[in-house]
């Protein structure tokens, strides 16, 4: 009672110094810290808290099976130091699992929200296979010659080329702004699109995007020093607004101001808007017919493009299994091996249960259930951790690692999928110690006594 007391008063100490630190702390010292403690106070308090979670769900196993059921509560509730540690390792991998697939659900949402505002052509010609590589251009006279296509409402020539910014490099996206704002409504963080777009066409400044800002701690305001082929310029920062175009960051520039200070008019790829009415697949093989001889070229369409950036995405989703696969083999090894521990400190008293009337199966029941209780238990626990780890994921993912600035959504689907995991997983774990205790020798555990 008394190293209950001691770690509980730890604990409580902990989440209060952790509290302070997100409150009024905005240093990536007391951040990190703040997460430190937070963990640690959740570790402290999970055997106090894995107590409480047996006695609540008694009157459940009673309910089920009335002698079994109780047995196993009780194994758990006389015992905490025993179970405390596979619940304890449960709960952080269950926890890690749950913040990384909050994460990645948001960032796929977010990615979502941004493609159907900005990748909104019908058709995107390249002059690679691959839509990252730079390795290939077009020439400026291209825009014209894919103007001349029937069919075609629209062509808008990118141009993407890594610069420095703040001694780190970032991706200026060289497109026609006013005609690109005509048919894409920018997510705006900072400023006015209508004047950000205005300005920009008029070659006053840039557009940051918001992963940009973030990192390198830019706000609409501050002026972005660049080196151009003609030497330093420095371009005023017009507002900010959520884009996706590159992981360390990006700012839109208008294409006119570019080819002016950077002396290139060559382009990565067109954007191409098709008439109403028009067969998009038509004017694809137009394309292709026209200029595959000459030039080399390759034409996706809108769908063929949202599957690429949706097929990277869900990559993090692969993650997000690998560390699930990591929390059963934890729930699996910690279960079989507090049930060893459990079936040998109880074989007694095992034996006179036998002995007294007891059936094997109910003998197998007591086991079963116990380790579901671990396995529900550590569930629970994880669960509700994993909510305070997804914040901080979310925050790091902020402050340090892709300035993304994503919406807090707890993965109740996937935390709702992990009930069945779990308990199955617990079961599994539990077939051979239950095995063990009921084909153990009667006689020699009844020896002692």
């Amino acid at each position: 009672a008394r190293e209950n007391r001691l770690r509980r008063s730890v604990a409580f100490l902990f989440a209060g110094s952790a509290a302070v630190c997100l409150l009024w702390g905005s240093s990536n010292a007391a951040f990190y810290s703040g997460y430190v403690l937070v963990i640690a106070s959740l570790v402290l308090l999970s055997p106090a808290l894995a107590v409480w979670l047996a006695h609540a769900l008694r009157p459940l196993f009673r309910w089920l099976r009335p002698v079994e059921g109780a047995l196993a509560a009780d194994s758990l509730i006389q015992s905490p130091r025993r179970t405390s540690a596979t619940v304890s390792a449960l709960m952080l991998s269950l926890a890690l699992a749950v913040g990384f697939a909050g994460v990645s659900g948001a960032i796929y949402k977010s990615v979502l929200d941004w493609m159907d505002n900005s990748l909104n052509p019908d058709l995107f010609v390249w002059p690679s296979e691959h839509i990252t590589a730079r390795n290939f251009r077009f020439p400026g006279s291209f825009e014209q010659e894919l103007q001349q296509v029937p069919g075609i409402e629209d062509v808008q020539c990118v141009r993407n080329a890594r610069v420095m910014v703040k001694g780190v490099p970032a991706m200026a996206v060289s497109i026609p702004i006013e005609r690109v704002s005509k048919r894409v409504q920018p997510m705006v963080v900072e400023g006015s699109a209508e004047e950000m777009n205005r300005l920009a066409t008029q070659g006053k400044g840039v557009i940051l995007a918001d992963n940009l800002a973030q990192m390198r701690n830019i706000h609409k305001g501050d002026v972005l020093e660049l080196d151009a082929p003609g030497g330093r310029v420095r371009l005023p920062v017009l507002g900010t607004v959520i884009d996706y175009s590159d992981q360390q960051g990006s700012f839109l520039i208008d294409r006119s101001l570019y080819q002016r200070l950077w002396r290139d008019d060559t382009v990565n790829g067109c954007r191409v808007h098709v008439r109403k009415g028009a067969s998009v697949d038509q004017v694809k093989e137009t394309i292709q017919t026209r200029f595959s001889k000459h030039r080399r070229l390759f034409v996706f369409t809108n769908h063929a493009i949202r599957k690429y950036v949706l097929d990277t995405t869900a990559a993090w989703f692969g993650l997000t299994y690998v560390q699930l696969a990591v929390a059963l083999v934890v729930a699996i090894l910690g279960i079989v091996n507090t049930l060893t521990v459990s079936i040998s400190d109880r074989r007694r008293e095992l034996a006179v249960l036998q002995a007294v009337g007891g059936l094997r199966r109910q003998i197998r029941y007591t086991i079963w259930m116990e380790a579901v209780a671990i396995g529900l238990i550590g569930l629970i626990l994880g669960l509700a951790m994993g909510a305070i780890t997804l914040y901080y994921n979310l925050e790091m993912l902020r402050r340090d690692m892709a300035g993304l600035r994503l919406p807090f959504e707890y993965p109740f689907l996937f935390a709702l999928a992990l009930l069945p995991v779990i308990v199955g997983a617990a079961w599994v774990a539990s077939l051979w110690p239950a095995e063990s205790a009921v084909r153990a020798s009667l006689v020699e555990s009844l020896e002692y006594e």
